[in-house]
C-alpha cells in the first residue's frame, strides 16, 4: 500500500507540544517575550493620576461629580493614537461587569478613606489636645471657655506638621508604589496595609493625651493615610480605560464628598458617648477601606515582570516642593496666570481651614461654653450633635452645587452673554457668596449659635462647590505647557496642604489677638480676609 505523500517542511514537522520538554518550552517563551519593556509612567507625572488626586483630596471632587467639561490634557491618552480606548493602561480589557466593579470599588474605597479622616481631623484630634491640656470637655464652665484660646497654638502646630508631612509622604508613597514588583500588583498591598496601619495608628492616637506621643502618632498616621490615597488616585489612571474614565472619576468624587459628610456625622455623634469613640469608629472604617476597594475591584494584574526603575529622592523632593514649574519663555503670561490661580486656591483653602480646623472649639466653647448644665448629659453630646448637623448642612450645600453648577453657569451665560462662561468674575462671585456665609457664622452672638452656624455651613458648602466648578476650567486653560500637565497639576495639588497650614496659623493668630470674650469667633474674620485675598488673585 502506498504511503500518502508528505509535503517537505509541512507534513514532516514535529509536534512541538510533544517533542519539546517543559524547559524547552519555557526557553521558547522567554525568546518570544520583549526583553525591553517600557517602564510605566510615574504617577506623580501622570495628568489623570494628578486629576484623581485633586478629587480624592477634595480639591476638585465637586468638578468630577458635577460632570463639568474641564478635562485635563493627557497626551498619553489612547484617543490621540491608534490604541484601543477600551483597554486600560495596565493592558487589561475589563468587561461590563468588571467596569461596574471598578466604579464601585473606587466609590467605596474613597468613601471609607475620607470618612475616618474627617472624623479624626474635625473632632478627634482637637478633643484630644484639649483633654491633654486639662480641659473637661463634658463640663459647661464659662471660665474654661475664656482660657480655651491657649489650645489654638497647639492645634495649629499639629495641623501645620501634618500638612508638611503630607507634602513629603504623598509623592514618596506614590514613588514606592510605582516601583512595587510583586504578583499581587502595584497598588493592592499598599491599600490593604495602609488601611490596617491607619486603623492601628488611630486607635493609638485615641488612647493618649500626652503631647510627644500625639506628635509621633500623628506623623505615622499621615504616612499610613498616604498609603491609602496615593495608590487609589494612581489606580484611576492605571486600571480604568480612557473611554470610561470620566464616569469612574465621577463615582470616585461622589465617594469623597459623601465620605467627608459621613465622617463629620460619625465623629460628632460618637464623641458624645466618649472621647475614644471617634477614633474607634475611624479605626473600623480605616481597617476595611483598603481591603474593601481591593475586594470590589477585579483582581489587579501582577507587576512582577515590570521593568525596574531606580528610586530617586530628587524626584520625590521635587514633587513635594512648593516651587511652581517655570515653563517656557513663550508661555510667560500663562505662567503668571497659573501662579495667580495657585495663590487663589491657597487662600481659599486657608479660609476653609481657618474655620474647619477650629470648628470643634467654636461649637464647644463659643456656642455651648457657658450654657448651664441642665441635665446629667455631658456638653460633648449637644456639641457633637451640632457638628453632625453642620456636616450634613455642608453636604447639602455641596450636593446642591454639584447638581446645579452647570445650570447656574448656563443661566448666567444666557443673561450676561457668553463671556460669563469661564469668566474670572463668576469665580469672584462665588468668593463673595462664601464671605457672606462666613458673616452668618460670625453672627453667633446675635441670632444664636446653632442657626447661624447651620446657615454658614450650607452657604460655605454651596459657595465652595461653585468655586471648585468655576475655577477648574480656568486652571486647565492656564496650563503653560499642556505636555507637562501632570507636573503643573501636581504643583496645583500642593496648594491644599499649603493653604491648610496657612489657615491653621492665621486662625490661631486671630484667636490670640482677639479679646478673650470673643474667643474662637475670631476665626471668621480671618477666614473672610483669606476669601478676599483669594478673590483678589483672580484678577486677569
Amino acid at each position: 500500500m502506498m504511503e500518502p505523500y508528505k509535503r517537505p517542511g509541512i507534513d514532516d514537522r514535529p509536534d512541538y507540544e510533544k517533542a519539546l520538554s517543559a524547559e524547552d518550552k519555557a526557553s521558547v517563551s522567554r525568546l518570544a517575550a520583549d526583553p525591553h519593556r517600557i517602564a510605566p509612567e510615574s504617577s506623580v507625572e501622570q495628568p489623570t493620576a494628578q486629576a484623581a488626586r485633586l478629587a480624592t483630596e477634595g480639591t476638585a471632587s465637586v468638578v468630577a461629580a458635577a460632570r463639568i467639561d474641564a478635562a485635563v490634557p493627557d497626551y498619553a491618552s489612547s484617543f490621540l493614537d491608534m490604541r484601543d480606548p477600551m483597554v486600560a493602561a495596565d493592558g487589561e480589557r475589563p468587561d461590563a461587569v468588571q467596569l461596574s466593579h471598578l466604579k464601585w470599588g473606587f466609590a467605596v474605597g474613597s468613601f471609607l478613606a475620607a470618612a475616618p479622616w474627617a472624623a479624626v481631623n474635625l473632632v478627634g484630634l482637637p478633643n484630644q489636645i484639649a483633654r491633654g491640656a486639662g480641659f473637661d470637655m463634658g463640663l459647661a464652665d464659662p471660665a474654661a471657655a475664656l482660657r480655651a484660646g491657649s489650645l489654638a497654638p497647639v492645634l495649629s502646630a499639629m495641623i501645620i506638621l501634618g500638612a508638611a508631612w503630607s507634602l513629603l509622604f504623598t509623592p514618596l508613597v506614590a514613588a514606592l508604589s510605582d516601583r512595587t514588583r510583586i504578583p499581587a500588583g502595584r497598588r493592592t498591598p499598599w491599600l490593604v496595609a495602609g488601611g490596617v496601619l491607619s486603623a492601628l495608628s488611630a486607635l493609638a492616637l485615641g488612647a493618649t493625651t500626652a503631647t510627644v506621643p500625639i506628635v509621633i502618632l500623628w506623623t505615622i498616621l499621615q504616612f499610613t493615610y498616604a498609603m491609602l490615597v496615593a495608590p487609589l488616585a494612581a489606580a484611576v489612571a492605571e486600571r480604568v480605560p480612557d473611554k470610561f474614565r470620566d464616569e469612574t472619576e465621577r463615582w470616585n468624587a461622589i465617594g469623597v464628598i459623601a465620605g467627608q459628610a459621613a465622617g463629620g456625622v460619625v465623629g460628632g455623634l460618637a464623641i458624645g458617648f466618649g472621647a475614644f469613640n471617634p477614633f474607634l469608629c475611624a479605626a473600623v472604617m480605616f481597617a476595611v477601606s483598603g481591603a474593601a476597594a481591593v475586594l470590589v475591584w477585579p483582581r489587579e494584574p501582577s507587576s512582577a515582570e515590570q521593568p525596574r526603575v531606580r528610586f530617586s529622592w530628587r524626584d520625590v523632593l521635587d514633587a513635594a516642593s512648593l516651587r511652581l514649574p517655570r515653563g517656557t519663555a513663550a508661555a510667560t503670561a500663562d505662567v503668571a496666570r497659573f501662579r495667580r490661580l495657585f495663590l487663589s486656591r491657597v487662600f481659599m483653602t486657608a479660609a476653609s481651614a481657618a474655620t474647619g480646623v477650629y470648628l470643634w472649639y467654636v461649637v464647644r466653647f463659643a456656642v455651648y461654653g457657658d450654657d448651664p448644665a441642665l441635665t446629667a448629659a455631658p456638653m460633648t453630646l449637644p456639641a457633637g450633635v451640632l457638628v453632625a448637623l453642620l456636616a450634613l448642612a455642608t453636604f447639602a450645600g455641596t450636593l446642591l452645587a454639584t447638581t446645579s453648577a452647570g445650570a447656574v453657569t448656563d443661566k448666567f451665560a444666557e443673561g450676561f452673554g457668553p463671556w460669563w462662561r469661564g469668566s474670572h468674575v463668576a469665580v469672584v462671585c462665588a468668593c463673595v457668596l462664601y464671605a457672606i456665609g462666613l458673616l452668618a457664622g460670625l453672627a453667633i452672638v446675635t441670632i444664636g449659635g446653632e442657626r447661624s452656624l447651620m446657615v454658614f455651613s450650607f452657604v460655605a458648602g454651596y459657595a465652595g462647590g461653585l468655586y471648585d466648578v468655576l475655577v477648574q476650567p480656568l486652571v486647565v486653560d492656564a496650563l503653560p505647557d499642556p505636555h507637562e500637565a501632570g507636573r503643573y497639576l501636581r504643583a496645583y495639588a500642593n496648594a491644599k496642604p499649603l493653604g491648610l497650614a496657612l489657615g491653621a496659623g492665621l486662625g490661631s493668630g486671630a484667636v490670640a489677638v482677639a479679646p478673650a470674650s470673643f474667643g474662637y469667633m475670631a476665626v471668621f474674620p480671618a477666614a473672610i480676609a483669606c476669601v478676599l485675598l483669594a478673590a483678589l488673585f483672580l484678577r486677569r
